[in-house]
């Protein structure tokens, strides 16, 4: 994939033939977020939000839908056949000093195992360099070995915290 063809606003295919338009998020996508968030197993939720319930997620979700602000880059997927549809998202926070970001991706079930946590990841990681990221970390839940696989192919380096709960990750962008 060249430089140049991973761009927000650049329509990709996904690997069943699915078109997918990478974008960056905006306010006004929180409706069709939550939409994503109920395509999504409680499995999923809980590995990506560490939250048992869906629904209990929902009712606070909009206090970790902030997009947009000069601290966090928000990159969605949108089905080009069904506008309006978002089927995958990853985030950059950015840590204050701005060379150090948190990063997370999540996939609806549905679309999972296409591709499109890769594309998604990828132009994250570029548009994160691009603003000055030079380290990138993740917690991830022990629990989530499909994850935890998925970055180390990408460069991460993961040890376990100090209380064995959770998987800390890190990655230089070189």
């Amino acid at each position: 994939m060249s430089e140049t063809s991973l761009s927000p606003g650049w329509v990709h295919v996904l690997r069943d033939g699915t078109k997918v338009r990478l974008r960056l998020a905006c306010r006004e996508d929180f409706p069709l977020w939550c939409r994503m968030i109920e395509a999504c197993t409680p499995e999923t939720i809980w590995k990506r939000f560490e939250v048992h319930s869906k629904e209990v997620f929902l009712k606070r979700a909009e206090g970790f839908f902030s997009c947009g602000g000069e601290g966090e880059l928000v990159v969605v997927a949108e089905l080009v056949e069904r506008p309006g549809t978002l089927v995958g998202e990853a985030r950059m926070c950015l840590i204050p000093g701005g060379e150090v970001a948190e990063f997370c991706v999540l996939v609806a079930d549905p679309w999972q195992g296409k591709g499109l946590g890769s594309l998604l990841t990828e132009l994250a990681l570029r548009m994160g360099k691009e603003r000055g990221v030079k380290r990138v970390l993740v917690e991830v839940v022990p629990e989530n070995v499909t994850i935890i696989n998925f970055l180390r192919k990408r460069g991460f380096r993961f040890r376990r915290d100090p209380d064995g709960l959770i998987f800390l990750g890190e990655k230089i962008l070189d």
